[in-house]
């Protein structure tokens, strides 16, 4: 159900608060209860979040009840120059300073607000292309490697068969058929994955031990030492270590076949090392590979806070990897460059609302800074007005005739201050108009009786 008649609520409210501020930052001469109480209510109105109009509007209040007041109250405008300036900025600053305030932190939210509309529409972005590249990935597995794969096993099908080669070339070819076969089996599955969108399963969800057998079946000549059982490598991430065995043995076999493989493992408590060596025959076959498999498991172990590292040594090739037992999952490294790439991608934006931020904050400032010179320069015109320098006064004695002391004196003189009461006929001149000399505020009052002058005196500005 709608509720009728709000934005006159709010309008009402407004104006509510305008006139209450107005009303109290029109108080003449405030004590420090009032001013406590005014600085509240003008950080209160600041914060408010229709405080900036209800701010100004209560200064346009403030502004004609002193108008008002120093012209049909006080009888003179100069009141009106003397007490608006300093009114102004009892009611102004901290309400500037309060909507500067709010203006900061508002800015500040709605930039955050943005990072992370941004940071949606890019997950967003990113999950289609992932999809896009797993489809076409899915098309090239299906159309290119499969039917690779399909010619070889046809291939082998027709080898094992052959009544011309010997028993145990047949029975080694029927091995790796069958091998082939499951390889074919698992790829099928993968295909099937990309397409439908459902998570890979883990193409190396077999263990060490299995990896091992496996690879020694084919004829890989591997020893094995300091390997520590399944349950405490789940402690350091058993797929990681079945694919580091896997990538080392790979590698191996197609580089540098034949040659036997040494596995050393070290468990050390927090972690784990392994170090996998091979020979280096003297000729290495020509094999063409994308050479991308051990550069991306070493900086998914880095990003783990591990170590990797694979390079010839000598007459051998030798893997290391250290693996932490409180290392992330796998999938964290995708995570961190994710993070890097939003801080990076945001960085102009948070630049951009730090940059509004200071100009918030610089504004406030300026606009503090101006009013204080505003009231200053008229205030140093007002007492410019009415100063009577030292060498003129000094020359006025009792008794000299008016006629000839006006001549002497300035066109205006100060006015009375509220509540303040004069002899008849006597007139305040400013001693100086810096408001930072020591005699600010000191006045010169020259009184006049039947056409004569009667006092002259130096009066302090806290005795007026």
């Amino acid at each position: 159900m709608k509720i009728l008649g709000r934005p006159p609520v709010r309008r009402t409210l407004e104006a509510l608060a305008a006139v209450g501020f107005g009303l109290l930052a029109a108080l003449p001469e405030p004590g420090l209860p009032t001013l406590l109480l005014l600085g509240g209510a003008a950080v209160a109105v600041g914060l408010w979040p229709r405080g900036v109009r209800a701010g100004l509007g209560g200064l346009a209040v403030l502004v004609v009840l002193s108008v008002a007041r120093a012209i049909w109250l006080d009888g003179h405008w100069l009141y009106l120059a003397d007490e608006l300036p300093s009114a102004l900025l009892r009611a102004g600053v901290p309400w500037l300073i309060a909507v500067s305030l709010r203006l900061y932190v508002s800015l500040g939210r709605r930039a955050e607000q943005d990072r992370e509309h941004r940071r949606r529409r890019r997950v967003a972005e990113l999950k289609q292309q992932v999809a896009a590249d797993r489809l076409a990935l899915a098309q090239s597995l299906h159309d290119d490697l499969g039917h690779s794969l399909s010619l070889v096993a046809l291939n082998l099908g027709r080898l094992e068969v052959d009544p011309t080669l010997p028993q145990a070339a047949r029975d080694s070819l029927s091995g790796a058929r069958s091998e082939l076969a499951r390889a074919v089996e698992r790829l099928g599955d993968s295909v099937v994955g990309l397409r439908a969108g459902a998570p890979l399963a883990p193409s190396h969800a077999e263990s060490a031990d299995a990896l091992i057998h496996r690879a020694r079946t084919a004829g890989a000549r591997i020893s094995v030492r300091g390997l520590p059982e399944g349950r405490r490598l789940a402690d350091f991430g058993g797929e990681r270590v079945v694919r580091i065995l896997q990538e080392a043995i790979t590698n191996a076999s197609r580089h540098a076949p034949g040659a036997a493989i040494a596995i050393d493992a070290a468990d050390r408590g927090r972690e784990l090392r392994i170090r996998v060596t091979n020979g280096i025959p003297p000729r290495s076959p020509e094999i063409h590979t994308s050479g991308t498999g051990l550069a991306d498991l070493g900086r998914e172990i880095r990003a783990t806070g591990g170590g990797f590292e694979a390079m010839p040594s000598g007459d051998e090739f030798v893997l290391t990897a250290v693996l932490r037992a409180d290392g992330a999952p796998e999938g964290r490294s995708a995570e961190r460059e994710d993070r890097h790439r939003e801080t990076v991608s945001d960085g102009s934006a948070a630049d951009g609302t730090k940059r509004t931020q200071r100009r918030v904050l610089i504004a406030a400032a300026a606009v503090i800074v101006c009013g204080l010179a505003t009231a200053e320069s008229i205030s140093v015109v007002q007492k410019s007005n009415a100063l009577l320098s030292p060498e003129a006064f000094a020359d006025i004695e009792v008794g000299d005739a008016r006629d000839d002391v006006v001549r002497f004196l300035p066109g205006q003189e100060l006015p009375f201050r509220r509540g303040e009461s004069r002899p008849p006929d006597c007139h305040h001149y400013a001693v100086t108009a810096n408001s930072f000399d020591d005699a600010a505020g000191d006045v010169y009052q020259i009184c006049f009786a039947r056409g004569v002058v009667s006092s002259v005196d130096h009066i302090a500005g806290e005795t007026r």
